[in-house]
């Protein structure tokens, strides 16, 4: 029986005004203005049930949380930051996982830098939070970013895991580092972990499924793609060049193989201030276990991911390959 996942999104109030939205548009401006700011600044709460192979049925139940790409280059950002580390302290999460992409380049970086860690510290899970770096924080100092997450009390991971213990029984959080900026490691960011334990990966790219599916992953949370952009509807994202594992993983849940991907379409926005059908979103799981017999079975179909509206892909038989990350060109997704 496939998992089931909840369509409910719970869409929010407006943020907290920043000053560079308190300016005056010309009056016949003012509609279309406002529906663009709903469209980029009013968040998602996407609720999914996660299936995790190899979870112990103890831990069936467990929530976590995830953001993505926030790129805070502007006041309106960091607005929307603060906005969904206050939705994502309402869920009352045991876990909180961040995936890539903190801000676009080195200058916002140093003027955001210190705002960033304030609004993060606000993050009040049960357990943890766990991160790992996306390409432009590569691009930018990712050290000088892991270090403002360490600051904010986050478990930074650069092709490394870390045991935590739920319940009584163990979780093995797995990050692995970006793989365009040449730094994913996957073998690395898995050693000491045994294919019986239950693991949720962290890579920004979910292109780094081609390359860490030999390490049976539990699940890998994603992001990079920011949805697509532009979802139409029946469709999907009309974009084809992002991801070299296929459009379907743009965004929502989606099966790879024998395990799944959760692709989150981001808080912010880079070079082009738009998304059409494409809300900003907080991802708010319950995890399952795996159905195995599901997953084990090529013809059977993936769940809906209510996410995206779309099915998700059928099994793919992909040849083994090797990780060459170093012939990838340099792209501003």
């Amino acid at each position: 029986m496939s998992p089931k996942q909840s369509s409910a999104r719970a869409r929010t109030q407006p943020l907290h005004t920043s000053a560079t939205q308190k300016k005056k548009r010309p009056l016949p401006l003012r509609p279309l203005h406002s529906l663009w700011r709903r469209t980029i600044d009013h968040i998602d709460v996407t609720r999914v049930t996660l299936p995790v192979r190899g979870l112990p049925a103890s831990l069936a139940g467990v929530v976590a949380c995830q953001m993505s790409d926030f790129h805070v280059d502007r006041d309106e950002d960091l607005d929307r930051l603060h906005g969904a580390v206050e939705r994502i302290n309402r869920e009352e999460p045991e876990l909180v996982f961040l995936t890539g992409d903190y801000f676009s380049g080195p200058r916002t970086m140093g003027r955001y830098l210190d705002e960033f860690t304030r609004a993060l510290s606000g993050l009040a899970p049960r357990v943890g939070v766990f991160a790992v770096a996306g390409n432009h924080d590569h691009w930018s100092s990712f050290e000088k970013i892991a270090g403002a997450l360490d600051r904010a009390g986050i478990d930074v991971l650069a092709n490394s895991n870390r045991r935590v213990r739920i319940r009584d029984e163990n979780l093995v959080i797995v990050g692995i580092d970006d793989l365009w900026a040449r730094r994913a490691e996957p073998s690395r960011a898995f050693q000491n972990v045994s294919h019986s334990d239950a693991t949720i990966v962290l890579a920004h790219n979910p292109d780094t499924a081609l390359y860490a599916r030999h390490l049976r992953p539990g699940v890998m949370l994603s992001g990079h793609t920011h949805g697509g952009v532009v979802r139409i509807p029946l469709y999907g994202s009309p974009l084809k060049s992002i991801l070299k594992i296929g459009k379907e993983y743009y965004s929502g849940l989606n099966r790879y193989g024998d395990f799944f991907i959760y692709t989150n379409r981001g808080l912010g926005t880079f070079w082009v201030r738009i998304r059409i059908n494409c809300r900003p979103e907080v991802s708010r799981f319950t995890l399952v276990p795996i159905d195995e017999s599901v997953v084990a079975n090529s013809d059977a179909p993936s769940p809906r991911s209510h996410a995206t509206g779309e099915s998700g892909p059928k099994r793919r038989r992909i040849r083994p390959t090797t990780l060459r990350v170093r012939r990838r060109r340099k792209r501003g997704a």
